[in-house]
């Protein structure tokens, strides 16, 4: 039984939906969809891939609209051959925004969602159209008891490409309550675009040093609905770039999403925060599955979790903003840096495609090797496995940049949402930037696009390093005088947190 349900779809797909409901005659229309789901450890979501668009004599308009059953056949056929669920999509040509069913409307649906799972076996997915703003409602057909299908509501519809809107479900997830914290911010954009924002699901992969002014900038902007992944431990080392951490930290042996989770709350200007906190690796198939976001930041600097994560953008369209840092240091003297902000979508070049990582390098962490010292030490001097310069200054400006990329995404000012992949240069002051999609062969934008479950790659597995942090922590937290002061800790954070 799904409990939590969502769709979303590519521009490609949203713009010939809308090329088809909205009639120049202001009438009704409709058609069937195909789409495949995308199975989270918390939400299911509905990929639409195609449509089977009516031929003629399939369906009659008269200001509504019916269909025959011929049409419904023909369009169950081909969702079953091609191994996808049916949907049906209709518009209300002055509607805004979220649409419901009428009780006219409802019949019609129900009537034909216990043949489409026998057809197809999927559950039928029913969508309205709302052709005053080309904006989403959307529904999942269940049995609750024999002959009987009742619908579960999706909490969001989402278009995903050049740009990113989402269409919320006003009931299940209601606009935030406004806050006096945020006049500032509201005043750049307007409240219907901080409420769009507000209510995203926002995933933060890695709680590093790009990570962790990310996590900063979303909650002092008013996002209510955050998830942290990181397995990784506060270390001394990590405290000339780790926003937030102390050496108590360090002592007290904290995880880094912990800190993030600390951070987001005493920063939220918004009501309701809500945090979720993974210490996992997103190549793990739990932090996999948890990743079932609206969208995603990626703050990691190693292949293996930025490959996973280039399949979530295409495979499952969930877009990942993602960003990297390179150092120039030789012989302890700076020659340059450059850091690079881009988002892998479906119609823009993906992760692998910019060369932010090597599909070679990510079975040699697969294996182990970049864990093991002496492979390290065979490496180059320059090999890019090995390098680790960086201090705080770069980090927040490579957080900064990720950031201009998500908001231009979502909010698109002056109507402009892709400025393309940037490249930063420090030495010079410039910024390189490419706006063409992936290579003519990539899978990613390809065949590998809207897949979702029905992917035919396997990109997780065992994590030992992931492994092996979480359970140091774990011993060294049973020690009783730590456990203790992590305890005083905790309660002396809670009563300085209290508003």
């Amino acid at each position: 039984m799904i409990t939590r349900f969502s769709v979303a779809m590519t521009t490609s797909v949203a713009q010939r939906l809308t090329g088809h409901l909205r009639r120049a005659d202001g009438q009704e229309d409709c058609t069937f969809i195909l789409w495949r789901p995308s199975t989270g450890s918390s939400r299911t979501t509905a990929l639409i891939v195609d449509l089977v668009l009516p031929e003629a004599g399939d369906r009659i308009v008269h200001g509504t609209v019916d269909f025959t059953s011929e049409y419904f056949l023909r369009a169950a056929d081909i969702a079953a051959e091609h191994g996808c669920g049916l949907g049906f999509i209709h518009a209300h040509p002055r509607g805004r925004r979220w649409q419901r069913l009428n009780d006219i409307d409802y019949a019609a649906e129900a009537s034909f969602a216990a043949q489409t799972i026998t057809l197809t076996g999927l559950p039928l997915v029913g969508m309205t159209f709302a052709g005053a703003d080309a904006r989403y409602g959307a529904r999942v057909w269940q049995r609750h008891a024999p002959r009987t299908y009742v619908p579960t509501e999706a909490e969001n519809v989402r278009v995903v490409g050049d740009r990113f809107t989402v269409t919320f479900n006003d009931t299940l997830i209601p606009s935030p309550e406004a806050t006096d914290r945020q006049v500032r911010t509201i005043s750049a954009w307007g409240q219907d675009t901080q409420n769009d924002l507000a209510r995203l699901h926002v995933g933060v992969v890695g709680t590093g040093s790009v990570g962790m002014p990310i996590v900063e900038a979303l909650a002092r902007t008013g996002l209510q609905h955050l998830s942290f992944f990181d397995f990784d431990t506060v270390e001394y080392l990590n405290l000339d770039r780790l926003l937030h951490a102390t050496g108590r930290d360090v002592r007290l042996h904290r995880a880094k999403v912990d800190i993030a989770a600390r951070a987001a709350r005493r920063s939220a200007t918004g009501a309701n925060i809500r945090v979720a906190t993974h210490e996992l690796s997103v190549a793990e198939p739990d932090g996999f599955a948890a990743a079932d976001c609206d969208l995603l930041f990626s703050c990691v600097d190693r292949p293996w979790p930025r490959a996973v994560l280039n399949l979530l953008a295409y495979a499952h369209l969930i877009p990942v903003v993602d960003g990297g840092i390179s150092v120039d240091a030789r012989d302890q003297r700076l020659k340059g840096a450059e850091w690079r902000a881009h988002v892998a979508a479906p119609g823009r070049a993906c992760m692998e495609c910019l060369g932010q990582y090597d599909p070679a390098h990510v079975p040699v962490e697969r294996d182990g090797l970049l864990d093991d010292p002496a492979y390290i030490r065979g490496l180059s001097a320059d090999h890019p496995l090995r390098r680790k310069e960086n201090v705080f200054i770069f980090s927040t400006s490579a957080a900064a940049a990720q950031l201009n990329q998500f908001l231009t995404m979502v909010t698109a000012p002056s109507g402009v949402a892709d400025t393309g992949a940037h490249l930063y240069h420090l030495t010079t002051g410039t910024i390189d930037q490419r706006l063409e999609g992936c290579q003519a062969a990539c899978p990613y934008d390809g065949t590998l696009r809207a897949l979702g479950d029905d992917a035919p790659v396997t990109v997780t597995g065992r994590h030992p390093a992931a492994e092996r942090a979480r359970t140091a922590r774990a011993l060294a937290v049973r020690r009783w005088p730590l456990r203790i002061w992590r305890a005083v800790d905790d309660l002396l954070v809670r009563i300085l947190d209290r508003p």
